[in-house]
């Protein structure tokens, strides 16, 4: 039915699970900014990360909505780590290059995160899904710094015509700059696309509200479900029921 397959990346394809709360993991990363000359406690640094993420979504809001003549909420914006990082070393008076950016970033998640896989079924989706023809994209709310190791890691990076990380557009699902920057650099057709996600709000939604059939998998990582799906929304149990051909 569907001649493009729009994927979620975190609770649709791959099973993770972080935590950025424990301490531990602030406390190992204010040492990994000293040894650096970048002088944080772990509360500092923590409590400067969340500032910076917020003051970077903040300013997008803004200049966007000069841009475009309209308002942009601030939770629609992503912030970037390829400038959040390099910020919170210049605080301290430290430049870093892009390589110590993507080296902080990759710590930060390897501390934080307590598991990662591929769920069952989704490599062997993508690969039919490829060999039957069927265009493949990623729109995912994710940091390309870290979520590219990862996906080169599970094996599945080569598996898409196109990526579209929110650290790069700007932009968070479900907002319809997101999808529609998707759609128009890719040339695709709503009616022959089709949004695959574990998110109500931001994929099957997000979809809907951009034209897009979608597909619904629940997952651990899925958030509580604050409305039913849209009317044009298929609901499946594993991922591996998105195709059968």
């Amino acid at each position: 039915m569907y001649q493009n397959y729009i994927f979620d990346l975190y609770g649709t394809l791959v099973d993770i699970h972080t935590n950025e709360q424990k301490r531990y993991l602030w406390e190992k990363m204010a040492l990994y900014m000293r040894f650096q000359g970048a002088e944080y406690t772990a509360s500092e640094l923590r409590q400067a990360y969340y500032e910076k993420i917020k003051e970077q979504k903040n300013e997008k809001s803004v200049i966007i909505s000069a841009k475009l003549g309209i308002h942009v909420q601030p939770e629609e914006t992503e912030a970037s780590f390829e400038r959040l990082i390099p910020d919170l070393y210049l605080a301290k008076g430290i430049s870093i290059s892009e390589e110590k950016a993507v080296d902080w970033a990759v710590m930060f998640r390897t501390i934080s995160m307590e598991h990662l896989s591929l769920y069952e079924g989704a490599a062997e989706l993508l690969v039919r899904l490829r060999e039957n023809g069927k265009k493949v994209y990623l729109l995912s709310n994710a940091q390309r710094l870290f979520t590219e190791p990862e996906m080169r890691a599970l094996g599945i990076y080569d598996s898409f015509d196109a990526i579209y990380y929110s650290s790069d557009a700007g932009f968070m699902k479900p907002s319809p700059h997101f999808y529609q920057k998707l759609l128009k650099e890719q040339g695709l057709s709503p009616a022959q696309s089709v949004m695959v996600g574990n998110d109500d709000k931001a994929d099957a939604w997000g979809a809907h509200d951009n034209g897009l059939d979608s597909i619904y998998v629940y997952t651990r990582q899925s958030p509580r479900m604050e409305s039913p799906l849209p009317a044009n929304c298929q609901k499946i149990n594993e991922i591996s029921e998105v195709f059968e051909g």
